[in-house]
């Protein structure tokens, strides 16, 4: 293997890797391997011609094509250990050309994380109080769960449900169109447009009735946002929700079987309590991380931020994909494009990458460590009842403890901010600084 190497900038450098014969020798027997028994060739069995034959026939880079992948990333990652890089990441492959074999690879160096005086991090940790308000409407919530839709020989009211024909046309053209349909009434609903469901509000039953509302300005749709759009509608059935009575045989009723309703509302504020918590929780955690990242230093290599960029924005492609949402219908519903998209990727990415490297350091000067006892509990749990191989259950061990060295890190961080300890736990001897 031939290897140059181009001057580090911005913490990447870039490798020029040519394969000689031997490097090659292996991954043509691997290639053939595979397609020998896809290869008809007259005069031999399936399977059975020599490679030098099967690579007659196909063609070298046929065969090389077949491990490009393998080829090309084990080379290189063969490339940078052999040139005592301190790589991260995966190294993006350009220029490849299979005659002869090479290309480059631009590499990832580890970077320099300068922290800062991070146990002197101090915030003050607020929880909400629950308010009568709150179990008020958890339990409204829960009367509005188990009531029946009942008919009501009057007008539609904002709260009913009604079904209805609808008619919506702009500039005379359909736009909106029911038969039949079911129709919840919400004024605070802005489907099909907003003020809606008040327009129909004391409407008479099986009388057709016209209105206009005007498309807002900001609407989705720039061909048809600030026109006004007129509604044919005719409500063929009205009906009310009717809801149980808020008493103690209620709450014996319930599936938990509460003992009156004193204990149900003790049991919503403590439902709710435990949710103020965790938001508050996971608020904290946030400003602690944000306040660590923001006296930290971190020399980032470009490739390294465009690969998580490239992820953050793959991801959320693919889960459009299987939501069956296309591409244009999902930025024009959230009135962005492609290139906005890509930017708010590439902020993600600075945060994310930022935020690991930070908390890895921190990971690092402390010492912590997860005990095997805690990794095989916490992979019993994930993992349970699942087979798998013995390099697959390696992979998945290594990641539970990576997980739980992570949550420790957050756990030490959120426990110095709030100034219950400084580095380390009590007992243990004080971790190196920065300096040291």
């Amino acid at each position: 293997m031939k290897i140059t190497q181009d001057e580090v900038v911005d913490n990447q450098t870039t490798l020029h890797i040519e394969l000689e014969d031997a490097d090659l020798d292996p991954y043509l027997d691997r290639a053939y391997r595979q397609v020998a028994d896809r290869v008809v060739i007259p005069g031999f069995r399936k399977g059975k011609a020599p490679r030098r034959v099967v690579e007659g026939v196909i063609g070298r880079e046929s065969l090389l094509n077949e491990v490009l992948d393998n080829m090309v990333y084990e080379s290189a990652d063969k490339a940078i250990q052999a040139q005592d890089l301190e790589s991260v990441g995966v190294p993006k492959i350009a220029d490849l050309d299979l005659d002869p074999v090479q290309f480059s690879a631009t590499v990832a160096l580890q970077p320099e994380v300068r922290l800062g005086d991070y146990r002197s991090i101090r915030i003050d940790f607020e929880m909400d109080e629950i308010t009568e308000e709150q179990v008020s409407n958890r339990l409204d919530s829960i009367l509005q769960s188990l009531g029946s839709w009942e008919t009501a020989e009057r007008a539609p009211q904002i709260g009913d449900m009604i079904t209805m024909d609808m008619l919506g046309e702009i500039e005379g053209n359909t736009r909106w169109e029911l038969n039949d349909s079911p129709f919840y009434l919400d004024e605070d609903d802005e489907i099909p447009l907003p003020g809606f469901g008040d327009s129909l509000a004391g409407a008479k039953t099986d009388e057709q009735i016209e209105f206009t509302l005007d498309v807002p300005d900001d609407y989705a749709d720039d061909n048809i946002a600030g026109k006004e759009a007129r509604f044919t509608v005719t409500v063929k059935d009205v009906r009310e929700r009717v809801l149980p009575e808020l008493n103690d045989e209620f709450a014996r009723s319930l599936p938990d079987g509460f003992e009156d309703l004193a204990a149900l509302k003790t049991a919503i504020e403590d439902s709710l309590r435990a949710d103020v918590e965790s938001r508050a929780n996971e608020d904290y955690q946030g400003k602690v991380i944000e306040a660590l990242l923001k006296e930290a230093v971190i020399d980032i290599a470009p490739v390294l931020l465009e690969r998580e960029a490239d992820r953050i924005e793959n991801d959320q492609y693919s889960f459009l994909e299987r939501s069956n949402i296309r591409k244009d219908d999902f930025l024009s519903s959230i009135g962005k494009t492609e290139e906005q998209l890509r930017e708010e990727a590439e902020e993600e990415a600075v945060m994310r990458v930022r935020r690991q490297f930070a908390i890895d350091r921190v990971m690092e000067l402390e010492t912590i460590e997860a005990a095997d006892s805690e990794i095989d509990e916490r992979f019993n749990q994930v993992f349970a009842g699942q087979t798998m191989r013995r390099r697959e259950r390696r992979e998945r061990r290594e990641s539970v403890e990576r997980m739980l060295k992570y949550e420790k890190t957050l756990s030490l961080l959120v426990s110095i901010a709030k100034g219950e300890r400084d580095g380390q736990d009590a007992g243990e001897s004080d971790p190196p600084s920065e300096d040291e």
